[in-house]
């Protein structure tokens, strides 16, 4: 038999343990407040691996290439040569409008040269994409004013997003 301090250890353990397990997934995946403006790198950013290592800072899991490394088919004379920015997204606005500004940013401060950058969320529910021309992108950035959340998506050459919408 257990004795009554022993017994009240370990329903307290229990109990704990029960409500350390009752947290809810919003809490864990919530989504950022309204309003951000994109981080803004320190310096130019000689290759996609730079990039990829500042984006990584902001953007879990954030995966940079151009399509011109990245695809054995790709035909310099006549293929758009794109700097894919691709993650994990949990389709929260906020967040991944945050996410764009911050790729928008970082490709801004690219030397190398790149027509387009295309940004991908990959959710349970779909994939989303927004898409900017070099042109845009250096618009954008220009003045090393920071990109703001809220208005970069309005600011795409083109997208393709059925999951916020």
């Amino acid at each position: 038999m257990m004795s009554v301090p022993r017994g009240a250890s370990a329903l307290i353990v229990a109990f704990a343990l029960a409500l350390g397990g009752c947290s809810s997934p919003e809490s864990e995946t919530s989504d950022i407040e309204a309003g951000q403006a994109a981080e803004v790198p320190s310096s130019d950013f000689d290759s996609t691996d730079e990039v990829g290592d500042f984006l990584n800072n902001t953007i879990d899991d954030a995966h940079v290439h151009r399509e011109s490394e990245s695809n054995p088919d790709f035909a310099h004379e006549t293929d758009a040569d794109r700097l894919h920015v691709e993650f994990p997204s949990e389709g929260m606005l906020n967040t991944d409008k945050k996410a764009t500004a911050d790729a928008v940013q970082a490709a801004g401060s690219a030397t190398f040269d790149y027509d387009v950058l295309m940004v991908t969320g990959s959710t349970d529910t779909g994939t989303w994409s927004y898409i900017y021309s070099a042109e845009t992108v250096e618009a954008m950035t220009k003045d090393d004013s920071p990109v703001e959340a809220d208005t970069v998506w309005e600011s795409a050459d083109q997208d393709f997003d059925s999951v916020h919408r």
